[in-house]
């Protein structure tokens, strides 16, 4: 890893930058995972405000960082949803006001549609905000089906109102903290919202061709996102595919399925912005595609689930300098363990991935709801007290 001038690596942004280009900034960045339900929690806000109004979901994942003194956040953009509670259920409604599905507030916030026409393939809203609606049935079901479903441009975000509210967040953020356009999900995520979990799998076996072609829609889509965040002046982009592990597939199936669409989003962003930084979150088992992952173009391989049974130093071995890495830390550690415990695991990480640089500490997926804040800041403690750097390698803590 080469090293880059550690007083240009010493404000937030620039810090988790130069560690996520594979180089050594003062000390290891802190990133956990934290989304809007474990963000509303840490900062009091009604989650259904954040449920009905996309700023509200900015404001507080920033301010949950700024609690907990982490070095980046995640722009996560939300549709607008106008709901209604009802004895402690929550319903989305149309224009009209009549409920047309129950919103899962324990889960991913998605909710749950009554009648599955109501996803159209054609409206940009749907494709662009996929993950929150589903269903009974697959939204897609032919190959016909799947030449309807819309490419969002990068205009479409800025028309919404995506535009605006990012830039409200990065003057909010200036000098405070990193942050991190989200491309949402591109390959077998995108496949698994449209046609559901079961009929997703079934189809890397039984439906090849229609794999490919609405990972190919997801792509595209998931590029022009990327490319609205770029000309915003977002320098680090994160895409989504947390169900596409060894976990849940072969590594053959991988890279059968995953890897020429994941390289082509790489490929297109890069030249689009060649300063551009790229991670894709992919929970579960890696270990065995990592090289292939490196292949890919990535920047970065997170979140190190250790929940997949794999340490950081293994993958460390299996890719060496060639790629930073981020996450590690057990994401049940924060509601099973205290702060003593969360730093210890978090030196190990330390250690075992972050030497040399190319290093950001965070968890191994996404905070559960009920997080403590105190478990949150240990993970600065822990950069703060093993992860310094000096001369390119870490300091022994004093």
């Amino acid at each position: 890893m080469c090293l880059t001038s550690q007083q240009n690596a010493r404000q937030p942004a620039d810090r988790l930058y130069t560690a996520i280009s594979n180089r050594t900034p003062d000390r290891v960045p802190v990133l956990p995972k934290i989304w809007v339900d474990s963000a509303a929690f840490l900062t009091g806000t009604d989650l259904l405000e954040v449920i009905s109004n996309p700023r509200t979901a900015l404001d507080v994942v920033f301010e949950a960082g700024r609690m907990c003194r982490v070095d980046g956040m995640r722009l996560f953009h939300l549709p607008a949803r106008k709901i209604v509670s009802e004895n402690g259920r929550v319903f989305e409604v149309d224009k009209s006001g009549t409920p047309i599905g129950e919103i899962d507030l324990m889960g991913g916030l998605s909710t749950h549609l009554a009648d599955p026409d109501v996803f159209n393939l054609e409206d940009p809203l749907f494709i662009a905000f996929s993950q929150f609606w589903s269903a009974s049935e697959p939204f897609i079901k032919t190959i016909q089906d799947v030449k309807r479903i819309a490419v969002p441009d990068k205009k479409f975000y800025t028309e919404l109102g995506c535009a605006l509210r990012q830039r409200k967040i990065k003057e909010k953020a200036a000098g405070k903290m990193a942050l991190i356009g989200d491309c949402t999900s591109a390959t077998l995520a995108f496949h698994v919202t449209l046609r559901g979990m079961q009929n997703a799998m079934l189809d890397l076996i039984e439906n090849p061709k229609l794999v490919h072609r609405v990972m190919e829609k997801g792509v595209a889509a998931a590029i022009e996102k990327g490319k609205f965040n770029i000309d915003l002046g977002i320098k680090i982009l994160r895409l989504n595919d947390s169900v596409a592990n060894m976990s849940l597939i072969s590594p053959q199936h991988w890279r059968t399925f995953i890897f020429p669409h994941l390289k082509t989003f790489c490929d297109e962003l890069h030249a689009y912005a060649p300063d551009v930084k790229i991670y894709c979150h992919i929970c579960g088992n890696i270990l065995p595609v990592a090289e292939d992952l490196v292949a890919t173009g990535l920047d970065c391989i997170g979140p190190l689930d250790p929940l997949g049974g794999f340490t950081p130093a293994e993958i460390r071995a299996r890719v060496g300098n060639s790629i930073a890495l981020m996450g590690g830390v057990n994401t049940l550690s924060f509601i099973n363990h205290n702060p003593e415990d969360i730093i210890e695991e978090a030196r190990q990480c330390i250690q075992q991935a972050g030497k040399e640089g190319g290093y950001i500490l965070g968890s191994g997926c996404v905070m559960p709801p009920s997080t403590s804040i105190d478990n949150l800041k240990a993970l600065r403690t822990a950069a703060e007290t093993y992860g310094i750097y000096k001369n390119g390698k870490l300091a022994s803590p004093t």
